[in-house]
């Protein structure tokens, strides 16, 4: 379709996403340079899942927004406070917020037909259509009348809303109700007119111009004429009997064969494929589309809020040199978004920038880390966190290194794959970056893995970057502990038991044993399962 070649980028990134070769999952497609997270990242938070607790949308363009947002922006600390204050005035009143949802509601009722409309090629009423290659039956009128209260219903929606005091949702709703006085939306509301290829309203013509309107029916009262003409000069055209023939009878035949298909091409060459070329490269059209967007992912971001059975805040965004967090009451998003008996925990690096999380495995280590990562997530996009208090500076980059098993450089193998990802963290990172690090320089030795680690910390606690290390070997924390320039949060333990708290210190203790007995593979389940095999071998 010549169309799309035209469109603008957002309904270019729609079609794709229609046509499933685009998804709304995954950080593909963002240069590693550019946006708040690489995929590394990306994957290792898992975006994609904390996407489907926040994710409450009920619009495609509100789905696109909210994955923008999560992957590709980054948002100013003024921009952040605007949209809380958006948040705070839809959690206070509940009318606007009613009036908002009918807003989205209205939009997801006819915005399928709108981009339909901007895609779609029309194949006739002969030929059967193909719904993934986004064909429709007919010439276009039922999809063109129903696309055309896409954005005059979102309009008329919007003038209804009630007075509005936060900015950033009443430069939303104002942006909307503008749109009402733009040539786009006159056309979308009609009657629009042709004359010599060109559309006109009905206030851009004059009495007296000869131009044609357009009529959503094969019913052309101007045509009947011609049909009566044709239907009498048929016989004589096939040079048959008059006899053999009645006006009644070659009704049908007239009408499938030339009327339907000459008026539905006219219709569609002339109304419908100009006008969606109109809106597919305006730039007004797109950008109320994307206001859409913006008001349907606030109204996730307070359903959210609404169905965590934890309590969240809109953390508290400050300016600051460098990263900082201070987190009390802290849940995970995804974990601990349906689950009350998730254990919240604190973490504050206001003060230092560099962290240690030190004891055994299935403590809940990973699950803190991932759980500061998508709550820095979380506030950057202006979203409300699970958590008794929040404070936090803006981030302009997330980082998120994990042991890559499954990609080694055959070249350098496990020490060196994991080492070109710290090498192409750090050059990335800034005083301003969150980076976080489960275990270093895996496959040395211990003593160069002590050495390289302290190498590579230093180096990050000298750039500035909030840096935070999962790690076993206690004695890279013990570095730092008389400097006092570090945090130190260790698992708590009831009796043998982690109990998924955070306490202050350092992990001394592997907790081997308890893991192995958990798991049913101790020193003694070990022995047993030895014996049983060497008893059935013997046998």
């Amino acid at each position: 379709m010549i169309v799309n070649k035209k469109m603008r980028g957002l309904f270019k990134h729609i079609r794709l996403l229609m046509l499933a070769e685009k998804t709304l999952r995954g950080n593909s497609g963002v240069p590693d340079g550019e946006g708040l997270i690489d995929q590394s990242s990306y994957d290792v938070i898992e975006v994609d899942n904390l996407l489907d607790v926040v994710d409450h949308s009920q619009t495609l363009i509100g789905k696109h927004t909210l994955h923008k947002a999560f992957s590709q922006q980054c948002l100013t600390p003024k921009q952040i406070i605007a949209k809380q204050d958006a948040l705070k005035e839809l959690a206070e009143n509940d009318a606007l917020r009613g009036e908002i949802d009918l807003i989205v509601q209205t939009a997801a009722k006819h915005e399928d037909s709108f981009y339909r409309l901007l895609f779609a090629d029309f194949v006739g009423l002969i030929f059967a259509p193909d719904p993934e290659r986004l064909e429709e039956a007919g010439y276009g009128y039922g999809l063109f009348e129903k696309a055309m209260k896409f954005l005059p219903s979102v309009v008329e929606q919007a003038e209804k809303t009630s007075e509005v005091k936060s900015s950033y949702l009443k430069g939303l709703l104002d942006e909307i109700k503008n749109f009402a006085s733009a040539r786009d939306c006159k056309l979308m509301r009609g009657p629009v007119y042709v004359l010599l290829k060109d559309l006109l309203l009905e206030d851009e013509k004059h009495w007296f111009t000869p131009a044609i309107k357009l009529r959503l029916s094969f019913f052309k009262p101007m045509l009947l004429p011609l049909l009566f003409l044709i239907v009498v000069t048929m016989p004589y055209v096939l040079n048959v009997s008059m006899a053999q023939f009645t006006v009644f009878s070659l009704l049908p035949f007239i009408a499938l064969v030339f009327y339907v298909p000459m008026v539905g091409d006219f219709d569609k060459s002339t109304f419908f494929i100009p006008t969606r070329r109109i809106f597919a490269k305006s730039q007004e059209t797109e950008r109320v589309v994307e206001v859409i967007g913006l008001l349907d992912e606030l109204m996730s971001y307070h359903q959210f809020a609404e169905k965590c059975v934890h309590n969240t805040t809109l953390p508290k965004m400050k300016a600051a040199s460098r990263q900082e967090i201070h987190l009390e009451g802290a849940v995970n998003p995804v974990l601990g978004f349906a689950d009350k008996n998730y254990v919240p925990n604190d973490f504050d690096a206001s003060k230092q920038n560099l962290g240690f999380f030190t004891g055994p495995n299935s403590g809940g280590k990973t699950a803190l880390c991932k759980t500061i990562a998508q709550i820095q997530l979380l506030s950057q996009v202006g979203c409300y966190v699970p958590a008794q208090a929040a404070e936090l500076t803006v981030t302009d980059r997330v980082f998120y290194q994990t042991p890559e098993v499954n990609s080694l450089d055959h070249d350098v193998g496990r020490f060196g794959t994991e080492l070109k990802r710290t090498r192409d963290i750090f050059e990335s990172a800034t005083p301003s970056s969150l980076v976080i690090l489960d275990e270093l320089a895996e496959g040395t030795t211990h003593k160069e893995k002590l050495e390289t680690s302290l190498m590579i910390l230093e180096a990050f606690k000298r750039l500035g970057s909030l840096t935070i290390l999962v790690t076993h070997n206690h004695e890279l924390a013990e570095h730092y502990l008389d400097e006092g320039t570090a945090i130190f949060r260790q698992v708590e333990f009831a009796g043998e038991k982690p109990t998924h708290r955070f306490i202050d210190g350092i992990s001394v203790i592997s907790h081997a044993d308890i893991v192995a007995r958990s798991v049913g593979f101790s020193r003694d389940d070990i022995e047993r399962m030895l014996q049983d095999k060497l008893t059935k071998n013997s046998a």
